[in-house]
């Protein structure tokens, strides 16, 4: 089964693991799509300002490394 096509801005290259539900999204991302979340090619849109929500689109469906990058301390 394929994964879905939604293509996050998390690392530039990491697509949502979920299966594909309908239009090749998941059903989590085919909702946004259908609430206009998410334009026909993933894309979030611009006018969503409810930053929790674009974090929430943005990574659904991605493995993300429990360590964060964090500055070095001297």
């Amino acid at each position: 089964m394929e994964h879905c096509r939604f293509r996050t801005s998390y690392g530039g290259a990491s697509f949502c693991q979920d299966p594909a539900y309908l239009e090749g999204f998941c059903e989590f991302h085919f909702r946004a799509l259908q609430k206009g979340e998410i334009n026909e090619q993933g894309v979030i849109n611009e006018r969503l300002s409810d930053q929790a929500r674009r974090r929430e689109i943005n990574f659904h469906g991605i493995q993300v490394p429990s360590e964060t990058y964090l500055e070095d301390r001297k």
